[in-house]
């Protein structure tokens, strides 16, 4: 990791966690239509392990308004994106 910048490793970070989300949801929809919604690799894999969630603020500036909120959901497949991405900027080119 010498020559790469702490950037590059923020965003594949982000898109190993992307990627990994949209894996999981895949395999909910296909757990679902194999009625296996509630089976123990589900729970696993699937529901988070972690949630924060931050609610809605407003902040009313009388020109405009803007509402402001986040969330945060950790499961496995999320570490498993994670651990992924930072392979991948570790031992890539």
């Amino acid at each position: 990791m010498k020559n790469k910048s702490v950037g590059h490793l923020i965003v594949a970070i982000f898109v190993g966690i992307l990627a990994s989300r949209v894996f999981g949801a895949v395999l909910n929809v296909v757990f679902g239509s194999l009625g296996l919604e509630d089976n123990m690799v589900s729970r696993v894999l699937v529901d988070p392990l972690v949630a924060y969630e931050f609610y809605p603020m407003r902040l009313n500036l009388l020109v405009m308004t803007l509402t402001l909120g986040f969330s945060l959901d950790f499961n496995v497949l999320s570490l498993i994106g994670i651990g992924a991405a930072y392979y991948y900027v570790k031992y890539s080119y």
